[in-house]
């Protein structure tokens, strides 16, 4: 194989290559399982806000169950000093019973607030519950499209890995400076660095070339450069040579 044939099949193989990496990343399985893993994290943040809703009210509770501790405390001990006969004064008594009527009523409220409290905790709990349901089928999904994915991915991983192989040996067999000519135009044009001449056109560009470019670019090297997108190009190509 000459350096034109070489040339020409590097390039093939480097568009083949490019071809089986998007194929890889366009198979449905690696798109649904994007899909799937973009919708957990969104289902981890319900999560997340969950918890903090039941922490705020576990905080809530924690704070009434200290308060009515404290007002169990206070009425003990003023029911106490009234049964204990210690005041006589009727107007000390009667304040010690408003007192210990209203330590009564805010214990009310608080004890009505734990029962709203406790509502809402069952439905923080609920909504985690659900969460972690949704978390555990995800999983079970993700696992299923990864297989999948591996399955239909190793083909098309095992091609790209034969055709690396092949690429490294294509380079070696080329001149250095030709693969660096090479290298910075398909680097410069998306992919394809080389074209070949048809008659008066550059099949890589499109474009058909004047008469008096065309007859320079045959009176020199096999691989000149395309005066118009400036890429490589074949001047005489293998099926040319043949036909001489």
């Amino acid at each position: 194989m000459d350096a034109i044939d070489t040339l020409l099949r590097l390039q093939q193989t480097d568009l083949e290559i490019v071809r089986a990496h998007r194929q890889l990343d366009e198979l449905p399985e690696k798109q649904s399982l994007l899909a799937l893993r973009k919708r957990v994290k969104e289902i981890e943040l319900l999560g997340a806000k969950a918890d903090a809703y039941i922490a705020a009210v576990q905080r809530d509770m924690s704070k009434n169950e200290d308060e009515v501790a404290q007002l169990d405390d206070k009425i003990d001990d003023e029911q106490e000093r009234v049964m204990s006969g210690e005041i006589t004064n009727p107007k000390e008594l009667q304040s010690i019973t408003r007192e210990m009527d209203a330590l009564k009523r805010r214990k009310d409220k608080l004890e009505n607030e734990d029962l709203a409290l406790m509502e809402k905790m069952e439905n923080g709990r609920a909504q985690r519950a659900k969460v972690d349901a949704t978390l555990e089928e995800a999983k079970r999904k993700d696992e299923a499209l990864v297989e999948a994915y591996r399955t239909k991915g190793g083909v098309l991983q095992g091609d790209i890995a034969r055709m690396e192989n092949e690429r490294i040996e294509l380079r070696k067999a080329l001149p250095d400076d030709l693969v660096k000519r090479y290298d910075a135009a398909r680097e410069a044009k998306g992919g394809i660095g080389v074209g070949v001449l048809h008659g008066r056109v550059c099949d890589a560009c499109r474009v058909e070339l004047p008469s008096d470019q065309v007859e320079k670019l045959k009176a020199g090297p096999d691989v000149g450069v395309c005066p118009n997108c400036r890429r490589l190009l074949i001047v005489h190509p293998p099926a040319e040579k043949e036909s001489k």
